[in-house]
């Protein structure tokens, strides 16, 4: 791994010494952080700029969110956390405005392109309003809209790339990787057994979306949504991305492996150990460390539920 700093004076120089470093990707999470201890003969200026590669690939990009600097017999220790260049988008707030049958080109137009990010997103579309509230992030525009309509979240590429975040089309194996632990997890407290709304301020919880696996793992868990601020399109998917979501850590499995792994996020896998045999599960978090005990990679998966969802009116 190289560690290549920029600071506000437009040096950029490489950190050797590095006695501490985690790089943390997770899915649905804008923007991935890396923090970092390393030792310089000097105190470093202000810095600006970190991007990390492996090897000849940048694997992250982003700006310096807090630094600091001590000094004892071994020279001086700076400690740095930054989070990835999906930052600006997260930090600058999207003017509020209502967009009648918007595409996602739009959007990106209105609210991202100003910040040099690339635009690698399917230009989708909807045919009716769509609202961008006060207090949503630049991000958040276009992020909500992929959410409603396409059920996933977008994200930025260390090359300042914006991507729609997407199951891959192979399956790999886990075990082709040197495996240091392995967990299996199953989570019965955030299911939900169904989500009952409002159309409009004029009627009672009146629509119903239920998952029938719930019967079937025996799970009673009711919640209620208002969502008559919301156009009428929007609804419908509201309620029943809730409900998706709360499936969504119901089972994983926990895997360290050793030394870094460059598989991206959703990227799938089967893993076959003592703990049993897992088919077809996703990765959606990444968290790498380089420390005392070498470099290794926990790597967080997710088996993808098929929640079988029907909505009705009462």
């Amino acid at each position: 791994m190289t560690l290549k700093i920029t600071t506000i004076n437009g040096e950029t120089f490489t950190a050797d010494n590095i006695t501490q470093l985690t790089l943390l990707e997770t899915a649905g999470v804008p923007c991935n952080s890396l923090s970092a201890r390393f030792f310089d003969k000097r105190a470093v200026d202000e810095i600006v700029g970190v991007k990390l590669y492996d090897g000849d690939k940048l694997i992250f990009n982003g700006s310096c969110d807090k630094q600091t600097v001590s000094f004892d017999d071994d020279g001086f220790e700076i400690y740095i956390y930054a989070r990835s260049s999906a930052s600006v988008l997260v930090d600058n707030e999207a003017l509020p405005s209502t967009f009648y049958n918007p595409t996602a080109k739009q959007l990106y137009f209105n609210y991202i392109e100003k910040f040099g990010i690339k635009n690698g997103l399917p230009d989708i579309a909807c045919d009716d309003k769509y609202e961008v509230s006060k207090g949503t992030s630049c991000y958040g525009a276009l992020n909500i809209f992929f959410s409603l309509i396409k059920g996933s979240d977008i994200y930025v590429t260390p090359d300042n790339t914006l991507k729609l975040l997407e199951e891959s089309d192979d399956i790999k194996r886990l075990n082709d990787y040197n495996i240091l632990s392995a967990f299996a997890i199953i989570n019965r407290s955030e299911p939900l057994s169904q989500i009952s709304f409002k159309r409009d301020s004029s009627e009672n919880y009146r629509v119903h979306t239920t998952a029938n696996i719930s019967n079937t793992i025996g799970i009673n868990r009711q919640r209620y949504l208002n969502l008559t601020s919301l156009p009428v399109w929007q609804r419908s998917y509201k309620a029943v991305s809730t409900l998706k979501d709360a499936y969504k850590t119901y089972k994983q499995l926990e895997i360290t492996v050793s030394g870094y792994i460059p598989d991206e996020l959703y990227s799938r896998f089967n893993y076959s150990g003592e703990i049993g045999d897992y088919d077809d599960y996703i990765l959606a978090e990444k968290k790498y460390t380089l420390g005392k005990n070498g470099c290794q990679t926990k790597l967080v998966l997710q088996k993808a539920i098929d929640i079988k969802e029907i909505t009705y009116v009462a």
